[in-house]
């Protein structure tokens, strides 16, 4: 492959990700947010990739009169947030979903400290639930009971056409060399906009362990309008409880920008988060 066909691929790439950013893109960074210290099982809510804990607001009355004590956060900048600060777009969860993931672990820690709490629930947005899950996999599942995920990005997005690009690439045994050269492009605008996209390196290995870890209560809400995910329908991954939003409700439209401010999936999400563990 030439080096210009590389240079203009690498371009098109940095087009893209940065339309997956402006795609899922949610205003205001401030501090953590928290409910009363005293509960007996906490619940962290985890925002989207390219938001930050203030997508959370209007679900924080919500969560407290179901008697859930929540605690948010914002995790995952990047060099890329200060410079979209200076445009008026204060932004985070764009940095490495392994690094975000150390975020959220020392941020449950400190959750369960202040709670006395042996374990946590959790609520999570789109690529909220891919940090929440990286933490749970490689170190944190004794300290999760339930992961409630909304608009999961279990196998990653094909916006764009970046996942089926990447699926080409791989068949063709030239994924790797490409993803070497991309890296330090992408890496300080979102390194998790990679991350997230379908057949993506990341994506192809976190499958390959598996979604689901023993002892923790997995549920997905979904819906088939989506439009970020890969085929809606393929985050019920094997393991898990799925609600879909349409089944409740067919004339339901929520995509994925629509999720959060969608009164049924709030809905939905909340019951699943409320609902007894089976077993």
């Amino acid at each position: 492959m030439k080096l210009r066909e590389n240079a203009g691929r690498v371009a098109r790439v940095v087009v893209a990700t940065s339309s997956i950013v402006a795609a899922v893109t949610s205003f205001g960074v401030s501090a953590a947010a928290a409910s009363p210290s005293t509960c007996a099982t906490p619940t962290v809510l985890v925002h989207d990739l390219a938001s930050s804990e203030r997508e959370w607001d209007g679900w924080l009355d919500e969560l407290g009169g179901r008697g859930v004590c929540a605690f948010a956060f914002t995790y995952g900048a990047s060099e890329a947030s200060v410079l979209l600060q200076q445009k008026g777009l204060a932004v985070a969860g764009l940095s490495r979903i392994e690094d975000s993931a150390i975020e959220f672990g020392a941020f449950v820690g400190s959750v369960r400290e202040r709670t006395g709490a042996d374990r946590v629930q959790v609520l999570a947005h789109g690529a909220g639930g891919l940090v929440a899950q990286q933490w749970i996999a490689h170190a944190g599942a004794e300290d999760v009971r339930t992961l409630v995920t909304v608009g999961p990005l279990w196998n990653g997005t094909d916006i764009a056409g970046l996942g089926t690009i990447a699926a080409v690439n791989r068949s063709l045994g030239i994924y790797d060399a490409l993803a070497v050269v991309e890296k330090p492009l992408l890496e300080p605008i979102c390194a998790a906009c990679g991350q997230i996209v379908a057949n993506s390196g990341y994506m192809h290995d976190a499958a390959r362990t598996g979604w689901v870890v023993p002892g923790v209560r997995y549920v997905n809400v979904m819906s088939r309008y989506d439009g970020l995910m890969t085929d809606p329908l393929s985050a019920a991954v094997p393991g898990s409880e799925n609600v879909i939003v349409q089944d409740v409700d067919p004339s339901d439209r929520a995509n994925h920008l629509q999720l959060m401010n969608d009164p049924l999936v709030r809905r939905l999400a909340l019951t699943a988060l409320t609902a007894p563990a089976v077993g």
